[in-house]
C-alpha cells in the first residue's frame, strides 16, 4: 500500500516485475480515519474499483473444491440441495475476479453481477479469437 503523485488516495501496488526500489526520504501522513482491513475487503486482489455483489455458482463437481478456496475473506458459502455450491461476497475489480472463474471453466456460473459475466464473456471472446487467427 501506498500513496502515489496522481491520487490523494492510497494504491494498492504489485511487486511482480520489480527489479530494483529505492527507499525515498519523502513521507506522508496517513489519514488517521484510514483502516486498512476495510480498504482490502472493498477489492479482490489489488485492483479497487466500487464493490459489487458477487455470486458465483459451482457445479457438483466442482463443490468440493471451490468450497476450499478463498476467494474473498468475507465471503459465504452455501451448499445446495443438487449437490452444487454458491460463493457470495461483494468486492471491486471486476478484470481480476474474471481471471478465477476461468480457471474453472464450465464448472463455474457467474450469477451475479451482469456486468461481471459480460466482461467474462468479452474477455473469454477476445482470447479465443486470438488463438483461432492463428490457427
Amino acid at each position: 500500500m501506498a500513496r502515489s503523485d496522481w491520487s490523494d488516495e492510497p494504491r494498492l501496488w504489485r511487486l511482480a516485475n520489480v527489479s530494483e526500489a529505492q527507499l525515498a526520504a519523502e513521507t506522508f501522513e496517513r489519514d488517521p480515519a484510514f483502516e486498512l482491513r476495510d480498504y482490502a475487503r472493498r477489492s479482490f486482489g489489488t485492483f479497487q474499483e466500487k464493490p459489487v455483489q458477487v455470486i458465483l455458482r459451482f457445479d457438483a463437481s466442482a463443490a468440493r473444491d471451490a468450497s476450499s478456496f478463498v476467494f474473498h475473506p468475507d465471503q459465504t458459502i452455501e451448499e445446495n440441495g443438487d449437490g452444487s455450491l454458491t460463493v457470495r461476497f461483494k468486492a471491486g475489480g471486476t478484470d481480476e475476479m474474471c481471471w478465477h472463474p476461468f480457471t474453472w471453466g464450465e464448472s463455474v456460473t457467474v450469477e451475479r453481477p451482469t456486468r461481471l459475466r459480460r466482461r467474462l464473456a468479452e474477455m473469454c471472446t477476445l482470447l479465443a479469437t486470438h488463438h483461432w487467427r492463428m490457427i
